[in-house]
């Protein structure tokens, strides 16, 4: 069943008279007349590199200098858990991607991408979902979880055995710790240096790593296919609105966006505890893409799971600068990066942090 607004409106009803697990939404997201922006005619190639952008001597998902850095070591995509108890999280400052995806009872969990930088902590690590058999062959990773449902895990040992990416679960090795002082299953973490000593011994091969499109050098905010963008130094992204809620809002003279997301219906600003920095995104993209239920897999609470499509095109909202374009996204395949367009023009990102919000179609992201 393809996940629409008024769905939204039913599991909210649903949560305030069954849920026992966590707190229901006080208002549903709501079911705006307003469609998501329109999808473009064409779109340019996925693997092409879009003149402008940073070739050879940056890491090819943040866009960063490569100072010396291997381009061709295995990314780490950890999922990282994302209810107000497993908040704050550790190390999410120094991932180059973090995808932002809905789960049972539209709560939402990370899906946190480290190549350039490895924070020593990485918490809280949850379960994997089916949209990462999507997003670990992109970037040829090392998928890190602390386990997942019947359904999803052969389909993720298949998935490793045909060498998409390196399965690094929980269930198989002992280099996961618990923090004494959080509630489970809120408190696991790991380090990057246990990971890549497992991804060592497993496979130590360099991989080639496809390219996001990030601008070379200094830019205007007018740069980079972003001409005809509107003013935009606050967005907001209608999760539940009790505890995910989140808000984006505009340092001019950082470049970025600092991050807030709802605890208790009131937004809480995202720090990362590792290093006691707020997050300051330096791009934030929302994906409007179908997304559908998962009869097969179901949480404790009853809750049915999501799944959603990350491959082909769609709508995109592109938010760089200060600015907002509305514009579309492309990915070829499961092994291909996303691509971004305003009509056949491409999208160039910032150097920097992304963040990737991915919600239903017909969801309204607002800004100002």
């Amino acid at each position: 069943m393809t996940l629409r607004p008024w769905h939204a409106s039913l599991l909210a009803a649903l949560l305030v008279c069954c849920s026992t697990s966590q707190p229901a939404p006080s208002t549903a997201p709501s079911a705006s007349a307003v469609p998501a922006p329109a999808i473009a005619t064409t779109t340019p190639s996925p693997t092409a590199a879009p003149a402008g952008a940073c070739a050879n001597d940056c890491w090819p998902l943040s866009g960063r200098p490569l100072a010396g850095g291997d381009p061709k070591r295995r990314p780490i995509l950890a999922k990282i858990d994302n209810h107000p108890l497993a908040r704050p999280h550790y190390g999410i400052n120094q991932a180059d991607l973090v995808f932002e995806t809905i789960v049972e009872g539209y709560a939402t969990r990370l899906a946190a991408i480290f190549q350039s930088q490895d924070p020593k902590t990485i918490a809280a690590i949850r379960s994997a979902r089916l949209t990462d058999r999507s997003l670990a062959p992109m970037v040829r990773g090392a998928l890190v979880y602390s386990g997942t449902s019947a359904f999803e895990k052969p389909l993720i040992q298949q998935d490793a055995r045909d060498g998409k990416y390196l399965d690094l679960s929980a269930d198989y090795y002992s280099q996961y710790q618990r923090f004494p002082d959080r509630p489970g299953p809120y408190n696991m973490y790991t380090s990057t240096t246990d990971m890549r000593a497992i991804v060592k011994q497993l496979d130590p091969k360099p991989v080639d790593v496809p390219r996001w499109a990030f601008l070379s050098g200094a830019h205007t905010p007018q740069d980079g296919g972003m001409t005809g963008a509107l003013p935009a130094v606050e967005l907001t992204v209608p999760y539940r609105e009790d505890v995910a809620l989140v808000t984006y809002k505009y340092d001019a003279a950082a470049r970025t966006y600092a991050r807030w997301q709802n605890i208790s219906s009131k937004p809480a600003q995202t720090v990362d505890a590792l290093d006691g920095k707020p997050v300051a995104a330096t791009n934030v993209v929302v994906l409007y893409t179908d997304i559908v239920d998962v009869p097969e897999i179901v949480d404790a609470a009853g809750f049915t799971s999501f799944n959603m499509r990350l491959t082909g095109t769609g709508a995109a909202s592109v938010f760089r600068d200060g600015l907002r374009l509305d514009a579309s996204w492309s990915r070829a395949n499961d092994n291909a990066p996303f691509a971004f367009a305003s009509g056949t023009t491409p999208i160039l990102l910032a150097a920097g942090q992304t963040w990737i919000e991915v919600i239903p179609i017909g969801w309204v992201v607002s800004s100002k």
